[in-house]
């Protein structure tokens, strides 16, 4: 196992993350329009194509990191987390302990915590080891690629639902 190997396996997990943040954003937003449409047409309309175009650009990138045989897109979805983590923190010294709903729909309705810092400092730690991976060639050992991606994977999985 080489740690191009290692790099790939957080690509793919990045990926997944970016999925699952779309996805449940996306959700959210199709289950807030009924509330959007109580405040007219164009308001439902603008409301909804500004709920959609954070998740839209999410699942983008995390298509880019899978399809896309070139570095750039683990370099954007890292700018990304740098950003959503930007946030994170700005809002923490504010005092702005509302829930972040990363998640869209599958977040819990827990209050922003420290919690938050450590699951997107993973996410950081993951895009930085995804750099190693320039381009997208297979594996030199698949299975063990596929173990360290299970593990990024669960270890990602718990910090998304414990936060």
């Amino acid at each position: 196992m080489t740690g191009e190997d290692v790099a790939f396996a957080a690509r793919v997990v990045l990926a997944l993350v970016l999925v699952a943040s779309s996805v449940g954003k996306l959700i959210g937003a199709a289950r807030a329009l009924p509330v959007y449409r109580e405040q007219g047409a164009l308001y439902a309309t603008v409301a909804f194509v500004v709920a959609c175009s954070l998740p839209l650009l999410e699942l983008l990138v995390a298509i880019a990191l899978l399809v896309v045989d070139a570095i750039w897109p683990v370099y954007v979805a890292l700018v990304l987390f740098a950003i959503f983590t930007g946030v994170l923190i700005r809002r923490m010294v504010r005092d702005d302990r509302r829930p972040c709903n990363c998640f869209g729909a599958a977040s819990r309705k827990r209050a922003l915590s420290v919690g938050s810092l450590v699951r997107n400092g993973w996410f950081l730690v993951l895009a930085v080891i995804a750099t190693g991976a320039a381009t997208m060639q297979e594996p030199s050992a698949a299975f063990a690629t596929v173990l360290v991606a299970v593990a990024f994977g669960g270890v990602s999985a718990v910090l998304i639902v414990r936060t």
